[in-house]
């Protein structure tokens, strides 16, 4: 199969995933496309679960035994990784949740106590779109109920797009969170991460 430059080989990405293999339906390959309420794994991440179950399962940062030791390497060693793809300065940097909603909910509630100049109080503003799952709503509309920060919306055009014709009135001097999705699950736009 021959690629067009910037477009993923579907069929390359499928053989990574042991459960596509599956046929339903009569025959038909299954296609999954419930990744919100949960994503399917790839073969490695299968094997390097496997792999830490059966040789390195124990507590982080808890014992002083071998497997101990390797269970906390392990954990760091995947920080690091982790802060070296997005470029943080540190592993201090990344942090490990269940998932996007617990991450979101945390930051959410953090920042409602942190210290200047992160907190997020009466005085300052939080801009989400429209386009938002859920999870990148409610987190914010708690913490703006809680603080008293006012709470501001991009909205969207006809053709289901940010409406930015608005931009520095909805970002502002006072804005300290502007949270949204790269890729809205619901429509498929994604959204202008630069701008």
């Amino acid at each position: 199969m021959t690629i067009l430059p910037g477009l993923l080989d579907t069929e390359a990405i499928r053989k990574d995933f042991p459960i596509l293999d599956r046929t339903v339906h009569d025959g038909k390959k299954i296609v999954y496309l419930d990744s919100a309420a949960t994503s399917q794994k790839p073969r490695q991440v299968l094997d390097a679960l496997n792999a830490y179950y059966e040789r390195h399962n124990a507590n982080v940062h808890r014992g002083v035994y071998t497997i101990a030791e390797e269970a906390t390497a392990l954990y760091e060693g995947a920080r690091d990784k982790v802060a070296a793809f997005i470029n943080a300065p540190s592993r201090d940097e990344v942090i490990f949740t269940k998932n996007a909603s617990e991450s979101l909910n945390l930051v959410a509630n953090m920042l409602g106590w942190a210290d200047e100049p992160y907190r997020v109080d009466h005085e300052t503003e939080i801009v989400i779109t429209e386009m938002e799952h859920h999870s990148n709503i409610v987190p914010w509309q708690l913490l703006s109920q809680r603080t008293g920060a006012k709470l501001k919306w991009f909205g969207l055009t006809d053709d289901g797009r940010l409406d930015l014709s608005n931009i520095d009135e909805i970002i502002t001097e006072k804005t300290k969170v502007v949270s949204f999705v790269l890729v809205s699950n619901i429509m498929g736009t994604v959204n202008p991460v630069e701008t």
